[in-house]
């Protein structure tokens, strides 16, 4: 590659490979939630509100910052201010 040449900034390069739009473990909660309503309780109305609530607004948080998920579970796990 010649050095006068500039790679373009591309956005794919800095997200990690998600399922319907959610982390890995987040997208199976999700289906194993919406699968537990559906099959066991038989609230197939509650399930894909469910479904469609979860899905929508974890692809809306992820889609400008897609380690937002990973971020809030760190601030969870760590104390905001270090007592010594």
């Amino acid at each position: 590659m010649p050095d006068d040449w500039v790679v373009p900034e591309n956005r794919a390069l800095a997200q990690r490979p998600h399922l319907i739009g959610l982390p890995l473990g987040y997208a199976a909660l999700l289906i194993m939630t919406v699968l537990f309503l559906t099959l066991s309780l038989k609230l197939v109305g509650a399930g894909l509100w469910v479904l469609a609530c979860g899905w929508g607004l974890g692809k809306l948080l992820t889609w400008y910052d897609p380690f937002f998920f990973e971020i809030m579970a760190k601030n969870l796990r760590l104390p905001r201010v270090l007592v010594p």
